[in-house]
């Protein structure tokens, strides 16, 4: 599957879930050390361009970004202290309806195509992409 871009069609690729702390949030405190927020990169149209959304409790934070080509986001992210699952893109949408809070988990399922009802921190949503990655099966 791709999408088109101006007057290239750019086939669809993985998103780098990028999880870490979120310590201006005092309520997130409650949550596993390192594992407080999550949010998601994927490669945009262009080569070195790179997509950031970060949902926030308030917004969700759209960015693009421009780099060398040989920006690693999971190396750049790893290096500051985060971990980094690389997740496929879903093919189909889900044909279930979630309910459920806002939240970045939520977020980052809905997007990757997760419907884990007991997914709701992002310790475990790291736990489960990570499994999945281990046993070589699409999220």
């Amino acid at each position: 599957m791709s999408y088109v871009s101006g007057a290239e069609t750019v086939p669809e690729q993985d998103i780098l879930v990028v999880f870490g702390d979120a310590p201006e949030k005092r309520f997130l405190r409650l949550l596993k050390p390192g594992f407080r927020h999550c949010f998601v990169l994927f490669p945009g149209a262009r080569a070195g361009e790179w997509i950031c959304l970060d949902p926030q409790s308030h917004r969700v934070r759209c960015e693009v970004w421009h780099y060398s080509v040989l920006f690693d986001p999971a190396a750049f992210y790893r290096g500051i202290g985060h971990q980094c699952v690389w997740v496929p893109y879903p093919g189909e949408v889900a044909k279930q309806v979630r309910i459920g809070p806002f939240s970045c988990v939520e977020f980052v399922k809905r997007l990757t195509g997760i419907s884990g009802v007991g997914i709701v921190t992002p310790w475990q949503l790291y736990r489960f992409l990570v499994r999945q990655e281990r046993l070589g099966i699409a999220a």
